[in-house]
């Protein structure tokens, strides 16, 4: 009997259910700068990171909050997950995601055994339409105890984002189009957790940015010059 009989007949009886079921999630640690206007020139705008988390409306942690994530469907692949979910809470497509460990510990899901492939996202929150969603700012999710293990899925993100603005431009997927240089420093401070040197951060960062041509509106003091990520 030729192998390909042979692995015919044996697919023909392979029975699946011989093995004890297991689920497959996706979760994002979706990463949004807020920004709040000031409505008094003498103070700047401020900025916030914040995270994405959705309120269960189903057991189990009912009521709890969490990171968005869903089952992945038959005909999905984690990415397509990843990307669907997105879709369906932020109103937006074509956006920054990485993968970023996948999380199997036994017990993380009361239901049954689940594992998840976990992904960070990166938008410009101004730009996202949030539906059956809220915005949390960082220390008030860490604080938060959080359904499953996305208390574990965010200190690993937090992690990654912290090392990756360092080395990469992907602190760009969180800015509006056009900003000041001192709102990009001031959002790479929030990241790092540190006060960086404007002199140097300028030095660093220039062959990442170009000069727009124009100048912030509405400013009580002397308008800042607009900036652009460059694009080689």
């Amino acid at each position: 009997m030729s192998s390909d009989k042979e692995e015919k007949i044996f697919l023909e009886n392979y029975d699946p259910y011989d093995y004890t079921p297991m689920a497959v999630t996706v979760d994002l640690v979706v990463f949004g700068i807020t920004r709040t206007i000031s409505d008094n020139y003498r103070k700047p705008d401020s900025q916030e990171l914040n995270i994405l988390l959705i309120k269960r409306d189903m057991m189990p942690y009912k009521d709890c909050y969490s990171l968005p994530g869903g089952f992945v469907r038959p005909d999905e692949t984690f990415i397509e997950t990843a990307r669907r979910i997105l879709r369906e809470k932020t109103g937006l497509d074509n956006i920054y995601l990485e993968q970023l460990y996948t999380f199997d510990a036994v017990n993380r899901d009361p239901r049954m055994r689940v594992v998840s492939c976990a992904y960070i996202s990166l938008i410009d929150a101004d730009k996202a339409k949030i539906d059956n969603a809220c915005w949390a700012g960082i220390a008030e999710a860490e604080k938060c105890n959080l359904a499953f293990d996305h208390n574990n899925i965010l200190d690993q993100a937090l992690m990654r984002l912290k090392n990756k603005i360092t080395y990469s431009d992907i602190v760009f997927n969180m800015m509006p189009e056009k900003f000041t240089i001192s709102a990009l420093q001031e959002v790479y401070e929030i990241i790092l957790g540190v006060k960086l040197i404007p002199a140097a951060f300028r030095r660093t960062i220039a062959e990442k940015i170009e000069q727009t041509g124009e100048y912030e509106k509405n400013s009580g003091h002397r308008p800042s010059m607009l900036y652009t990520k460059k694009h080689i």
